[in-house]
């Protein structure tokens, strides 16, 4: 089966017809995709200016991270379920946008960014948690910031293309 063919069975299944078609379930979900998009990229937002400096600078990086995450991570699952919903509904509209593709290499790119975080820089937080934050660390805010930005701008743009 093609990708193409997986596609289109994919936006025939009885729920996805079912979404697009509804006057109230799409715009649900969607607007659902919107705020949880808002709440988790607005928390990783504050620790991204946090490990910059920019906010919070009397709290540790840590105490941050630890009240956010938990925020965070409600707020991705939601904006995941909603948006593989929003795919299953437009499959094949979707995956022939520009947009949505390049929604997806930034958002491939902020996981392997935040996983860089995770791996090498959260175990040694300890050493720097008061003091002046790493370069490396500067650096992966800075790039987490440009790319959900990204998303953020590709996902609002191809919401007028499809």
């Amino acid at each position: 089966m093609s990708l193409l063919a997986a596609l289109n069975w994919i936006q025939h299944l009885g729920w996805a017809v079912a979404i697009k078609e509804s006057s109230l379930a799409f715009p649900l979900i969607e607007g659902s995709h919107i705020l949880a998009l808002s709440f988790s990229v607005g928390m990783v937002m504050m620790l991204d200016l946090r490990l910059l400096l920019l906010s919070f600078r009397s709290q540790p990086v840590s105490l941050i991270m630890r009240q956010l995450m938990p925020w965070t991570m409600a707020g991705f699952v939601v904006m995941l379920v909603t948006g593989l919903l929003l795919f299953a509904a437009q499959a094949v509209k979707a995956y022939g946008n520009t947009f949505f593709r390049i929604k997806m290499i930034l958002l491939v790119l902020a996981g392997i960014n935040a996983l860089y975080y995770q791996l090498w820089y959260y175990p040694k937080m300890a050493e720097w948690d008061f003091g002046g934050t790493p370069r490396g660390v500067r650096i992966i805010a800075v790039l987490s910031l440009i790319f959900w930005i990204g998303v953020i701008a590709c996902g609002r743009t191809m919401a007028y293309e499809l």
